[in-house]
């Protein structure tokens, strides 16, 4: 028998008191019986919305209050974030990513448990010291003191776009959840530009915990398990790779047992030359989480104890996968070497949450 969540609007701290709004659960109907809200909070009403296949979150949103927090968990279908002009300025949104990759009810249990255990106020303060420390330095170090490697990101140069998705979330605004990353890419989080590129140089160490997730363009999950299981040699084994102007242009195994992922990146690589960028780098923030086995988008904004570096490579729906290979071996430090993300000599270990 599936497993009864609860969801407490109490507990999800992002959204701040209740303030006379509405509270929205917006799921998918197939999940109406499992997921149910805990009505005993200082909310002026509670509303479950239908979200059915195919169905734009879009268009319901004529259905949903005004004012109104709202949990978007949408396993069966492709949530699309809205504009803030649709969304409004008397709505908060957080939306599980809970599509890109296959989810089951006990994975989005463990989640929501990680989000009502995240701090926003933590996570706003690691934000802002975050952000100090880079407007103190030159430029960013990210190196792999196990393997010897190191590479610079200008981070001052213009164009480059900050994405904050940790910490509070204000009238108007969204949030994927659970949250807890900065990011960095050449243009919008939203837009691909295949000439654009992350000022990054030199070797960078891929090992660690790959998540491959899919867009709304046809595709097979048979593939996107496929290209998965080969990905997750990189749980106990290196690959560097050299990248000149943003660009990997050329990857080795460290040892071995890297193997298989490197034969697999290279035939990403050979299929569609856009992997080779590095899109986007992730600094995950949220120490609140542990990881669990298996390509799980909810992953991706584990931060460790003291915050986590995660690359990405390609962007849907432009490339038919996205991929985020979280790196606990990274640290981040500024040019005179205060570490921003990270610990010296990177983790020792892993925090991996027992199978569910």
């Amino acid at each position: 028998m599936s497993p009864i969540i609860t969801v407490d609007p109490d507990k999800l701290r992002q959204f701040g008191p209740a303030e006379d709004a509405t509270f929205c659960l917006v799921t998918n109907p197939e999940f109406k019986d499992d997921i149910v809200i805990a009505k005993s909070g200082q909310y002026r009403d509670y509303k479950v919305v239908p979200m059915h296949r195919g169905e734009r979150f879009e268009d319901l949103l004529a259905t949903i209050p005004e004012s109104a927090h709202i949990f978007a968990v949408s396993p069966a279908t492709f949530f699309e974030s809205p504009t803030g002009d649709t969304l409004g300025p008397r709505r908060k949104l957080l939306a599980m990513a809970c599509n890109s990759t296959p989810t089951t009810l006990d994975l989005i249990a463990h989640f929501l448990a990680v989000m009502e255990n995240t701090s926003p106020a933590e996570q706003d303060g690691f934000s802002d010291t975050f952000f100090e420390l880079l407007e103190e330095a030159d430029h960013l170090v990210y190196s792999d003191s196990k393997r010897g490697t190191k590479a610079t990101l200008q981070h001052l140069q213009d164009g480059l776009v900050w994405n904050q998705q940790a910490g509070a979330v204000g009238w108007g605004e969204q949030q994927i959840v659970p949250a807890g990353e900065i990011s960095v890419l050449p243009i919008d989080i939203t837009e691909f530009e295949e000439d654009l590129r992350l000022p990054l140089e030199g070797e960078i160490v891929i090992r660690g915990y790959p998540i491959l997730h899919s867009g709304t363009p046809s595709f097979s999950r048979n593939d996107q398990a496929r290209i998965y299981r080969e990905l997750t040699a990189l749980h106990d084994n290196a690959v560097i790779a050299r990248v000149e102007a943003g660009e990997i242009v050329d990857i080795r195994a460290d040892t071995p047992g890297a193997t298989p992922a490197v034969n697999m990146l290279n035939a990403m690589f050979e299929v569609d030359s856009r992997y080779r960028i590095v899109w986007e780098m992730g600094h995950a923030l949220n120490t609140s989480l542990d990881l669990v086995l298996g390509n799980h988008a909810m992953n991706e904004v584990y931060g460790g104890t003291s915050g986590c570096l995660h690359w990405g490579l390609g962007l849907t729906p432009y490339t038919q996968f996205h991929l985020d290979i979280i790196a606990p071996d990274t640290t981040v430090s500024t040019d005179t070497g205060t570490i921003v993300l990270g610990v010296e000599g990177g983790y020792a270990s892993d925090k991996i949450a027992e199978d569910l």
